[in-house]
This record gives C-alpha cells, sequence and structure tokens, in this order.
C-alpha cells in the first residue's frame, strides 16, 4: 500500500481511537455514579440499574472496537496493515476506507459471522 494510503488510514484510525477513548471514558464515568440508592424507590432504583447495564453494555462494544483500532495502529508499524488476518490477502481499499480497522475481507468476514452464529445457535 502506498505510504500516502498508509498515512490517511493511520490519521483515520487515531481519530476513532481518541472518539472511543473518550466515549469509554464516560462510560465507566456514568456507571460509578455516586448516587444513593437507598433514598430512591424501588422503580428508580431499577430504572438506575438498567441504565446502568445498558451503558456498560455500550462500552464493551467500544472497548472491543478499541483493541481492533489500537491492533490496526499497530499493523501500520509492523508493515501488515490492510491484509486479512485469515486469509492473508488484500482487504480492499474500498472497505479499508469504510471500515479502517477491518480485521478481514468480505469473504472472511462472511464466514466469520457464519461461524459465531453456528457457535451461538
Amino acid at each position: 500500500m502506498r505510504k500516502d494510503r498508509l498515512t490517511h488510514f493511520k490519521k483515520q484510525l487515531l481519530d476513532k481511537q481518541r472518539q472511543l477513548v473518550d466515549e469509554v471514558g464516560r462510560t465507566a464515568l456514568y456507571g460509578k455514579d455516586a448516587e444513593d440508592d437507598s433514598i430512591k424507590d424501588l422503580g428508580d432504583q431499577a430504572n438506575t440499574a438498567y441504565t446502568r447495564e445498558f451503558f456498560f453494555e455500550l462500552g464493551n462494544g467500544d472497548r472491543r472496537i478499541l483493541r481492533y483500532v489500537v491492533s490496526a495502529l499497530k499493523k501500520i508499524d509492523e508493515g501488515a496493515f490492510g491484509s486479512c488476518e485469515r486469509c492473508g490477502e488484500d482487504i480492499p481499499e474500498k472497505r479499508l476506507e469504510a471500515l479502517p480497522f477491518a480485521r478481514y475481507c468480505i469473504d472472511c468476514q462472511r464466514l466469520v459471522e457464519q461461524e459465531e452464529r453456528t457457535a451461538a445457535g
């Protein structure tokens, strides 16, 4: 891949990394809300618990994507960026443009998702 394209993708990934770090931080702060549950009625406590769980799950997704972004940045530094982790073929730049932290080419992504559905079902 050309150096200018790698620079472009690195900038996109660094921007995404900053955004995700901010999101994960906000989610963590919300989960540590210091409100006293003892002064709320049962309905308020249930609503607070649900909201905390909801934000925790959002945070889990953000943390997973953040790991993918960090991995992609590492691959740029190592000269391995843009290769499918499953088959080793180049990931099309059009896909990387849409998802710069993509780990797989389209065909392998479909296979991975199919295997995950089979394992979950």
